[in-house]
């Protein structure tokens, strides 16, 4: 599988990255000397504060270009924290959704190629996706997403998708509250 970005997704995590700037630069100067990041990236918030219109604008956006260069997980988390902050959620939301795609893709072609060979997709056929996702997601329900994605791929019913999406949720939701 071909694991380069795709411009869409470079452009929708680049938007993320440029609301979280927003986000950032709208916390107050207190809140800002708490901020888990370097003095530069401290300061030219601090100077995106008081500025108005465009100027505020080409500020936020010179700040996300700045944050891109870094691993912007330690600000999500600490506007989670203090703000009850969406982007988080909003970014493992998505990553799931793509998981998701990823896993049906699979189940596709493994389908597709069984009925090259003149068979169906066996009850056996395991998703590798799913198995390598269950490391950083460890409660996953390996044997019903693969059903499910198996139901899809004979299918393509909207509902299986669902379903294989609500088992990846469940699983990312357990991880969360252990």
């Amino acid at each position: 599988m071909d694991n380069t970005i795709s411009r869409t997704e470079q452009k929708r995590r680049a938007k993320e990255i440029e609301q979280l700037a927003q986000e950032l630069a709208a916390l107050s100067p207190s809140q800002l000397a708490k901020l888990p990041c370097d003095d530069f990236i401290r300061q030219e918030l601090i100077m995106a504060g008081p500025l108005k219109g465009g100027a505020r604008k080409r500020q936020i956006k010179y700040i996300a270009k700045e944050l891109r260069q870094s691993d912007p997980e330690p600000l999500l988390t600490f506007l989670e924290e203090k703000k009850g902050s969406k982007l988080k959620q909003d970014r493992e939301f998505h990553e799931l959704e793509k998981l998701r795609q990823d896993i049906l893709s699979e189940a596709i072609a493994a389908h597709q190629e069984a009925q090259a060979e003149g068979a169906s997709l066996s009850s056996e056929w395991r998703s590798e996706l799913a198995a390598t996702a269950t490391e950083s997601i460890p409660g996953m329900d390996l044997t019903a997403l693969n059903q499910a994605a198996r139901r899809y791929a004979r299918s393509r019913k909207p509902s299986y998708s669902r379903e294989v999406f609500r088992l990846l949720r469940a699983a990312m939701e357990q991880t969360h509250y252990q």
